[in-house]
């Protein structure tokens, strides 16, 4: 029986993915398969690639610390808006004030390739993902064709690279003419990639913020926000409902943009887990049995789903 961990897009939340990680393992829950999307994308990639979550931790922390990463612009999207409104309402009132439009008109993206390539390197080998030790793939966008690519094979800093690629300030990556960015755009919490990957069982971590009524809908701008964001709260809520065991940290305060908050969300992803392992264990106790009178359920879900929604989604 094979025990996968979907983990999801949040940005800086997506810390919450080392301590959840951490106390999984510890706990002695089997990690036999990892997706991930956006920040999920970039935990679940190094520790498939490490098989040690404690390097995984040192190196984010490492990465936060540096002298590099205090130098990029993060900061200052944090300081542009309290994190009520979320990544979307973030990035679209710097676009209405200037400030993301005027660094698009003259260059890709909001921060520099260069700028996140280094970090990425700091945190993810260079590696092939069919090479990994654990199973992984990360979750992207393919904005040329509109499609979800399910990357699992390739490079694995690409892939990451790609998955985690927020549209505006990130830049897209350009792959054998695809054009892919973060891919929680689509698939916030990659549950369905992962019983695609032939987990039996899927832990799904979901940190993505709550939905909150905090505008009047006088504008336009705050209508679509609004709509979108519903949205995106019933594709995750359906998400959820198809995995066998939901881990939710309490990160939904933290802003997407808020890295200094690193030992909030590592701790909270920890106790969330902590607090789940008994359901985990039973779950895994019971799967013998539910395999009986539902075989392959998670799997034969997902292709049905995707086959009804017609979903135009590759494996790479």
């Amino acid at each position: 029986m094979k025990v996968g961990v979907a983990l999801g897009g949040g940005a800086a939340r997506g810390l919450a993915h080392v301590g959840v990680l951490r106390a999984l393992l510890r706990e002695g829950i089997p990690v036999d398969v990892v997706t991930g999307t956006s920040m999920g994308a970039i935990i679940g990639g190094a520790y498939a690639a490490t098989g040690d979550i404690a390097l995984v931790e040192k190196g984010v922390r490492d990465v936060l610390s540096s002298e590099q990463f205090r130098r990029n612009r993060l900061n200052f999207l944090r300081e542009t808006k309290s994190q009520r409104g979320g990544l979307l309402y973030s990035v679209t009132n710097l676009v209405r004030r200037g400030i993301v439009y005027g660094a698009s008109t003259m260059r890709q993206s909001f921060l520099s390739a260069e700028e996140f390539a280094k970090s990425m390197a700091a945190i993810l080998p260079d590696v092939p993902i069919e090479n990994l030790p654990v199973s992984f793939a990360a979750v992207a966008l393919d904005l040329k064709a509109g499609e979800e690519i399910i990357c699992r094979r390739g490079s694995l800093r690409h892939a990451c690279a790609a998955s985690s690629a927020i549209p505006g300030i990130l830049p897209p990556v350009r792959v054998d003419g695809r054009v892919m960015v973060d891919g929680g755009w689509v698939d916030k919490v990659p549950i369905l990639p992962a019983f695609r990957l032939g987990a039996d069982v899927v832990i799904a971590v979901d940190i993505s913020a709550d939905l909150e009524d905090t505008r009047d809908y006088t504008r336009g701008i705050d209508v679509f926000i609004r709509a979108n964001a519903i949205k995106d709260s019933f594709l995750v809520a359906f998400q959820r409902s198809i995995a066998d065991v939901v881990v939710k940290p309490a990160v939904r305060r933290v802003h997407w943009a808020d890295f200094s908050a690193v030992e909030h969300c590592i701790a909270a992803g920890d106790e969330a887990a902590v607090t789940a392992v008994p359901h985990i264990r039973e779950v895994l106790r019971s799967e013998k049995w539910r395999s009986v009178v539902r075989p392959l359920l998670g799997k034969r879900l997902a292709e049905v789903y995707l086959a009804s929604q017609d979903l135009p989604i590759r494996v790479e």
